[in-house]
């Protein structure tokens, strides 16, 4: 082998040397610089370990006072866990641990109770009436006396256009005993001046109660009818001060009459006034059998006088009749203020005499509801407005 060959094979048996140091350096390189992160990684999540999370720290008072809270409300049944994040949850209270948000704990049934009871305390739009009442508190007997006085303006419940009217009391939420007032007979505007008392009911007791009035019609041969009722919260009533009260009757859910749904329609330059009896629902029972045959009678009034008479076809059986009829009235628009529509329906008696379910006056001047409608009916000529509305004993 000559001199040459030997030169040639150790300069390239020393590049691929270089080479291959050259390429495991490079290697190693990208391995430190992956490796980096991983651990830069792994440190920056070792603090979200839940085995190295501080315990919340709780002095022994507040661990006991939390302890005992949750046993009672454990007795009480299901529970209702209300939090700002996830809101109501229903379920059965075993145990809760102490969070950084706090839980308000509320019994179902309570919580229930409290709704209907808040929504039975909001001011009728038409009250059954007013009643007078007054509280006094006798500290030294524990007995709280209450004095039924009078009511005015009750709806008449009997066909001679009175009532006969009682009063039912209770404190809730205590629903089996109960004191009545004496009946009084044909009058709308009650006296009875009657003073019930309830012993034995020490203060705090008392602010936890409802005062729970239940007017009715007395019926010698049925059911007596309910008329409305009264909620008052004693926790709200300042009792060292003898209070009086005038307090609004809510109408009872089984005295509404029912409401019906009416479509008017003006043309000024026509002078034609349309009237579409559509339909009505929830109507009250007259017959027997828990049913009426109800049909819709329509006067058109001006002034003091009737000058138009018109009446839809007999609904046999039903308490939520579809009408579908118009009626159309010619009234120019110098007479349309002084022009008044009464919507009747009756219920229909082969034998004797037709009954009035209920009313609507539709004008200007009539109830809010009303008045609003026959409103929109002139500020929007040529349109067609419809509404439902209650009917009344007027």
């Amino acid at each position: 082998m000559d001199i040459s060959t030997i030169i040639v094979a150790s300069v390239l048996g020393t590049m691929a040397a270089l080479v291959s140091m050259g390429l495991t350096l490079f290697l190693c390189y990208l391995y430190w610089k992956k490796l980096g992160p991983k651990k830069t990684a792994r440190d920056e999540l070792e603090p979200l370990q839940f085995g190295k999370v501080q315990p919340i720290e709780q002095n022994d008072e507040v661990k006991e006072l939390s302890r005992h809270n949750v046993e009672d409300r454990v007795q009480q049944g299901p529970l209702r866990l209300i939090s700002p994040l996830v809101g109501p949850v229903q379920t059965q209270l075993v145990s809760i641990q102490c969070f950084e948000e706090v839980l308000l704990i509320v019994p179902i049934q309570q919580q229930e109770e409290a709704a209907d009871i808040a929504s039975a305390m909001t001011e009728p739009d038409e009250p059954a009436g007013y009643i007078q009442f007054s509280l006094e508190y006798n500290f030294p007997n524990s007995t709280l006396i209450l004095k039924i006085l009078q009511a005015r303006h009750l709806p008449a419940k009997d066909i001679i256009g009175t009532s006969d009217p009682y009063v039912k009391v209770f404190l809730l939420p205590d629903k089996k005993h109960k004191l009545e007032t004496k009946v009084k007979h044909r009058t709308l505007n009650p006296r009875w001046n009657e003073t019930f008392y309830f012993e034995g009911f020490p203060l705090y007791k008392l602010q936890k109660s409802i005062l729970y009035l239940h007017v009715f019609d007395y019926d010698r041969f049925s059911r007596d009818d309910p008329i409305g009722d009264v909620y008052v919260p004693l926790s709200q009533v300042d009792l060292t001060q003898k209070p009086l009260f005038w307090k609004s009757i809510k109408p009872a859910e089984d005295s509404k009459l029912g409401e019906i749904l009416v479509t008017l329609l003006y043309v000024p330059r026509t002078s034609e006034l349309t009237l579409t009896l559509v339909k009505a629902r929830n109507l009250k029972s007259k017959d027997i059998n828990g049913s009426s045959d109800p049909y819709v009678k329509v006067w058109l009034h001006r002034g003091d006088k009737r000058v138009e008479k018109k009446k839809t076809q007999v609904h046999r059986r039903t308490l939520n009749p579809a009408f579908n009829s118009t009626f159309q009235f010619i009234v120019p628009w110098e007479h349309i203020r002084e022009t008044y529509l009464s919507v009747a329906v009756m219920d229909f008696d082969t034998v004797g005499r037709n009954e009035l379910i209920g009313k609507v006056i539709l004008s200007s001047r009539s109830g809010p509801t009303e008045s609003k409608h026959w409103c929109d009916m002139l500020t929007k000529a040529r349109t067609a407005v419809s509404q439902w509305h209650r009917l009344k004993t007027l």
